[in-house]
């Protein structure tokens, strides 16, 4: 028997309405409100800070309470990688078990444009971003259910291939909430995961109750 990452929470009767309204929720939630792709546009364009000072101002303005860490590091060509660390605070989870992986990495696709598109002026090789939340462990050593930080899921991407993006959808909005079904939506994260590659996919070991 694996040791698996185990979501638990209360047994909730949730009508398909309120399940949608949720999930819209979560795919909007990580970024307050008020910001606008004009207004973050406004502050990268006259930013002057080099790229950890900045992404450091401008990430918690985008990902609220999910930004967690960023590093930089040169890769063994002398270039610059930078390694961003988001998610949710929570180990609860409203996702529909048959749709989690689904709500999951178009999300983490909504945060990798984002981000993309904040630090897109500044050179970089290569983005690194990683997903880790907590989560209720429940081990065969261990029947006690406790809650420990575990990253689920991380993808790189070259900033070549963000710029071209960006460029092949010059009016594409990242810091509009998606429509759950959306086809503008659908086609734009599907054409994002066959650019990015997995280094790190755990999510099928995440069981949703």
């Amino acid at each position: 028997m694996l040791n698996l990452p185990k979501l638990s929470q209360n047994k909730i009767k949730m009508n398909l309405v309120l399940n949608l309204m949720i999930t819209l929720v979560l795919l909007s939630g990580c970024r307050p409100r008020e910001i606008t792709k004009e207004e973050i546009t406004s502050l990268r364009d006259q930013n002057t800070s080099s790229l950890i000072p900045f992404a450091e101002t401008i990430l918690p303005k985008i990902l609220g309470t999910e930004f967690k860490n960023i590093e930089s590091s040169l890769n063994k060509d002398k270039q610059n990688e930078v390694h961003i660390t988001y998610g949710s605070n929570s180990a609860l989870t409203f996702n529909d078990p048959s749709e989690y992986r689904k709500v999951m990495t178009e999300y983490h696709s909504l945060v990798l444009l984002r981000i993309g598109y904040v630090l897109n002026l500044h050179h970089f090789d290569l983005l690194s971003l990683s997903l880790s939340k907590p989560f209720f462990i429940q081990g065969e050593k261990n029947p006690e259910t406790e809650i420990q930080e575990a990253e689920i899921y991380r993808t790189t991407m070259k900033q070549m291939e963000i710029t071209k993006f960006f460029e092949n959808h010059p009016n594409f909005d990242p810091f509009k909430a998606p429509m759950i079904g959306e086809k503008e939506w659908e086609g734009v994260t599907e054409e994002l995961q066959k650019l990015w590659k997995v280094d790190l996919d755990e999510i099928s070991r995440v069981k949703v109750e």
